[in-house]
């Protein structure tokens, strides 16, 4: 009975360790699988907060040009926001100074009435000027088209061309900005010294060197 105990107890030995050894190979890979899973979703995790972050970014700089731009845009609006206000205005200022030249040309200068209408006109200047209406100075300046109008070019020699003569019509800036140009008269060349500036220049012929073609072709040849 011992003998078939014992025969049993070693045949059960080889069984015993066979069955364990596939087990204990499948778990290593297992185990380095379960290793791998948490890493790849950390890395997952971190490539996703990046792209997060840099979109982040973007749309805090659009944000900030947004802010940027609106500002600037409602100071322009407040900055500008009585040029129509000041172009009608503008044709009052125009009446008025029509009103002055004509009572000038039928009234002496101490004329109740005619003081009276320029004291007016000058404190509507003064008062329009503290919102930043200035007129433009244009008689006897040379003529910039951003300030000025021609309406006609006048041939003269009592003046530079391209300077402005006479001006028809008063121009304004508001703060800096040309609200209205000046309606001018720009001077130009005279007649004569205009034909004169456009001729072209003749150039003189050119000085004979006293060799014709045969004489140059000889004194070529060698001796």
């Amino acid at each position: 009975m011992s003998r078939k105990k014992s025969k049993g107890k070693t045949d059960q030995g080889p069984t015993a360790q066979t069955d364990a050894d596939p087990q204990g190979a499948t778990a290593a890979p297992a185990e380095t699988q379960g290793l791998a899973q948490p890493e790849q979703q950390t890395q997952d995790l971190q490539a996703q907060r990046d792209e997060l972050l840099a979109r982040l970014e973007r749309v805090s700089a659009d944000y900030q040009n947004y802010q940027k731009r609106v500002q600037r845009d409602l100071a322009q609006a407040r900055e500008y926001a009585q040029e129509e206000l000041m172009k009608a205005v503008l044709t009052i200022l125009d009446d008025m100074e029509r009103a002055l030249e004509a009572g000038r040309a039928n009234h002496d200068a101490d004329d109740p009435l005619l003081r009276g209408m320029q004291l007016v006109h000058d404190n509507a200047l003064a008062a329009l000027g503290r919102f930043g209406l200035t007129v433009i100075d244009a008689a006897g300046r040379p003529f910039d088209p951003d300030l000025h109008s021609a309406l006609m070019q006048q041939p003269t020699a009592d003046h530079p061309p391209q300077t402005v003569i006479t001006e028809a019509q008063k121009g304004y800036r508001l703060k800096g900005r040309t609200l209205r140009p000046s309606k001018v008269v720009v001077a130009a060349a005279p007649a004569g010294e205009a034909d004169q500036a456009a001729q072209p220049t003749e150039t003189p012929p050119a000085e004979p060197t006293g060799q014709g073609p045969f004489d140059a072709e000889r004194s070529q040849e060698p001796e």
